[in-house]
Formats: structure tokens, C-alpha cells, sequence
């Protein structure tokens, strides 16, 4: 018969030896359990075979950050202005071409008279002419805003160059221009603008 254990009344020697074999045997199985709680706040990576989740509230910032996913709104607002001044312009150059050609006579009294130049409908038509084209081409720029690159940005700011200068001609109606191209020029000239047209692309 063993004697109980002074430093453990509760049980034998034996008793103590087992409690010590369990303790570390325990402690290992509780361990894996708490290595698979990362703390909070640090990304949960996927276990493998699985994809990465999308980074979230942007794009990857290791990919293509800062670029815009879409059209930016400044960008959007000089779009629609090109579209109504050079939808405007080709409209209006269409018309004078045609009353050119049904009654050039009357057309050169009647431009005589309103603006007290002597011209002749011949050299008025040139001027249209270019007028229309100018105007047409910032339609075709326009529409390119979803997929062009620097180069549409650029020749956009030429355009609208150009449409200021055609309006400081023609004032006062060609205030409609100079206002339109100042305004559709700051536009573009904003920073989400140029990363826009400057963004990757597959």
C-alpha cells in the first residue's frame, strides 16, 4: 500500500505522473486550434486551389491603382459639350452651304448686308467648308472618349483650341464657342481626366 504524496493529498504518486503526461499532450492539441485564429485586422489568405478575393473597394492597388474603371464625370460633362458645339456648328455650316447653292446672289446681298463686308459666296463657302469639317471632326473625337488614349485627349484640346478661336471670330454668337471650349478644355485638363485616357488596357 503507497503512501498519499504530502505536496498532493488528493492522490498517489501515480496519479501526479499521469496529470503531468496529460498536461503537455493537451496543450498540443489546443495549440494547432489557436494557430488557425489570426489576429484582427491582418487579410485572411485562401487556402491553396482557391482564387484571391477581389481587393476591396477599388482595384488591386498593386495592379492598375489610381486608374479610373470608368468614364470620369469632368471627362463626360467636355464629352457632351463637343458633341453640342460641334453638332451645332456642322448644322449651321450645312445650312448657309445650301442657301449658298440654291441663290448665291441673294446670299452675298444679304451677308453684304448684315455684315457690311464685300465677299463674295464663293470665298463665304471655303470658310463654311472648313467650319463643317472642324465640326465633324469634334463629333468623331467625341465619340472616341470610351476607348481613346492620349492622343484623343490631346487632339481634343486642339479641337477645342481651335473652336475658341472660330468663336472670338464670329462674336457675339461665337460666345457660345469660346465658353463651351474654355470650360470643355479645364475639363480635361483635370487629373482624373488624364488618368482616364492615360490608363492601361489589355
Amino acid at each position: 500500500m503507497s503512501l498519499p504524496d504530502q505536496n498532493n493529498p488528493y492522490g498517489g504518486p501515480k496519479g501526479a505522473q499521469e496529470q503531468e503526461q496529460q498536461a503537455p499532450q493537451q496543450h498540443a492539441a489546443q495549440q494547432p486550434a489557436q494557430q488557425q485564429q489570426q489576429p484582427y485586422g491582418y487579410p485572411q489568405y485562401p487556402a491553396a486551389g482557391q482564387p484571391y478575393p477581389a481587393y476591396p473597394g477599388g482595384p488591386d492597388p498593386y495592379g492598375d491603382a489610381g486608374f479610373p474603371t470608368s468614364i470620369p464625370g469632368k471627362a463626360t460633362a467636355a464629352r457632351v459639350m463637343m458633341f453640342v458645339a460641334g453638332g451645332l456648328q456642322s448644322l449651321l455650316s450645312i445650312l448657309l452651304l445650301i442657301g449658298i447653292a440654291v441663290d448665291k446672289e441673294r446670299f452675298e446681298r444679304d451677308f453684304q448686308d448684315s455684315s457690311g463686308l464685300d465677299v463674295s459666296a464663293g470665298a463665304v463657302a471655303v470658310v463654311v467648308a472648313v467650319f463643317l469639317v472642324h465640326g465633324l471632326l469634334g463629333i468623331a473625337l467625341a465619340s472616341l472618349f470610351g476607348r481613346g488614349a492620349g492622343g484623343v485627349r490631346v487632339g481634343s484640346i486642339v479641337w477645342l483650341s481651335f473652336l475658341i478661336l472660330f468663336g472670338a471670330v464670329t462674336i457675339p454668337l461665337g460666345l457660345i464657342w469660346v465658353t463651351l471650349g474654355i470650360i470643355s478644355i479645364v475639363m480635361l485638363a483635370k487629373r482624373e481626366s488624364g488618368r482616364w485616357f492615360a490608363r492601361p488596357r489589355s
